[in-house]
């Protein structure tokens, strides 16, 4: 098999969702493992020659303008099983249909199939609790049929790709047979962060910074309220959109004492280099994508075990925290300003520990588990790499 077709379902930014399938794809490429990436587009600057788009020009502006949702998505459905419709093996990722799943195993193909996140009954009842637990309304998470879907999606798929230890977990929880497991990471993309490695300004008071949507799901109620709790000469900068449900709940805590939230910026490298500590209590991941950029930036991260994804070491490179335990966190913040020189210790771990996780490391990895799981995959290529 020459070449691994992927389809991925959203627009190509090079950045979120969309970086993962691209970095991967890009260094397959780069290694002489040839790779065709579907999508329905793409921005200008994503115009690798093994990326296929379904739409472009006057096509792409009336399917965004006045097409459904899911047009896009199902457009590049069709697209693909026109051209792969008789391989042997397809990559698929999110924002499918159940449809292209059936299809591409009635052909014959073997499917493996990216998990960005838990299983949707795992990440169901742990936001649930957590709208218990503070009594705040979690909105609709996952319906019985998107449950049901993904259920069937994962019987059809012959590989799973579990960016962390607690996506793992999950789909055992949920009775996926481990065969099917395919145990591997996320990782960042060094040429994206140029102020990596540059000496950090000294901050008069230490900086906490969290990236991510402000919402129930990514633990922001426990953050605010150990900071609360800790009242320490520091800042927490909250840097990210807020989700449109947890507003009113949120809006009156962002006047806290020394908070500062920043809604939205292309320059996160900025805010990293900037900030002293990283603090991730996320209650449910797949693999954060943050935690490896803070990493590398030498910020060390006070997390959960799901904010720790594959890279956090407890004690090593960074702090494993409970996500229900508003004490733990405000004495992990407490020491962090208490011992700053211990701080930047872990930090320094921190980066040495990032450096395992590039993308260019991260897919030769990927590449021997496919290898290894699927033999007649890149078979007899041209490799310039490993």
């Amino acid at each position: 098999m020459k070449y691994l077709p992927v389809l991925f379902g959203y627009h190509a930014t090079g950045v979120g969702n969309s970086h993962v399938p691209l970095s991967l794809c890009r260094n397959w490429a780069g290694s002489g493992r040839g790779v065709r990436l579907y999508v329905p587009s793409a921005e200008d600057g994503v115009d690798y020659p093994w990326v296929i788009t379904a739409m472009g020009g006057l096509k792409k502006k009336l399917v965004y303008r006045f097409g459904s949702d899911e047009a896009p998505a199902r457009m590049t459905e069709r697209l693909f099983l026109e051209r792969e419709g008789q391989s042997p093996l397809v990559y698929l990722w999110a924002g499918l249909s159940l449809d292209i799943f059936r299809q591409c195993r009635e052909a014959g193909a073997k499917i493996v199939v990216e998990r960005i996140n838990c299983h949707q009954t795992t990440a169901r009842r742990i936001v649930l609790e957590a709208g218990e637990r503070y009594g705040l309304d979690p909105g609709t998470v996952y319906t019985p049929e998107s449950l049901e879907e993904e259920r069937q999606k994962l019987a059809l798929c012959a590989a799973i790709f579990c960016p962390s230890p607690m996506v793992r977990a999950s789909m055992i929880e949920n009775g996926v047979p481990a065969e099917k497991l395919l145990d591997t990471s996320y990782g960042w993309e060094p040429t994206r962060f140029p102020m990596h490695g540059a000496e950090k300004p000294k901050n008069d008071r230490p900086v906490f910074l969290f990236a991510g949507t402000l919402c129930l799901r990514k633990g922001i109620p426990l953050l605010l309220d150990a900071w609360e709790k800790a009242d320490l000469d520091a800042e927490l900068l909250l840097l990210g959109g807020i989700d449109p449900a947890f507003e009113a709940y949120l809006q009156p805590r962002l006047h806290g004492k020394n908070i500062r939230h920043v809604p939205y910026t292309r320059e996160i490298g900025k805010y990293f280099n900037r900030a002293d500590v990283f603090v991730f209590p996320t209650l449910e991941e797949g693999g954060p994508m943050v935690t490896y950029e803070a990493m590398a930036h030498r910020v060390p991260p006070l997390v959960t075990a799901m904010g720790g994804g594959a890279i956090v070491r407890d004690g090593r490179d960074g702090v494993i925290l409970s996500d229900d335990d508003v004490s733990a966190w405000a004495e992990a913040m407490t020491a962090m300003v208490a011992d700053r020189a211990k701080a930047r210790e872990l930090g320094e771990e921190a980066e040495k520990r990032a450096m395992e996780f590039t993308w260019d490391r991260v897919a030769a990895r990927r590449a021997r588990l496919l290898e290894e799981t699927f033999p007649g995959l890149w078979a007899g290529r041209n490799a310039e790499g490993s």
